[in-house]
């Protein structure tokens, strides 16, 4: 069974657009149901199930959704999760500085 995005704990169902729903039926009709993925996950089936935001945000325009399988939407948060993580620890590393009382040695 498949697991479900845990919106109790977000709050990005309260930043999608009053339409929203609509939107989702428009991406999931212009994909004849099938999964849009340019990089497909190797359990995918073909079959979407997912509305996805091409560029993660709040860009909810048609030409920033895309259809996706379940399989192909976990792969593709969980790279984008991974890229976000990179770029945070590269944020948050220090340079390795020498003691001020080594320097000159």
């Amino acid at each position: 069974m498949r697991n479900q995005m845990n919106w109790n704990s977000s709050d990005r169902r309260f930043r999608l657009p009053d339409d929203w729903e609509k939107r989702r039926a428009m991406v999931k009709a212009r994909a004849h149901g099938r999964c849009e993925a340019r990089i497909h996950a190797k359990d995918c089936d073909g079959i979407g199930t997912d509305c996805d935001h091409i560029v993660p945000g709040d860009n909810h325009s048609l030409d920033n959704l895309q259809w996706l399988s379940y399989a192909c939407h976990k792969a593709k948060t969980a790279r984008e999760s991974a890229e976000r993580n990179r770029r945070y620890k590269k944020l948050r590393s220090h340079p390795n500085e020498r003691h001020p009382s080594l320097i000159g040695r």
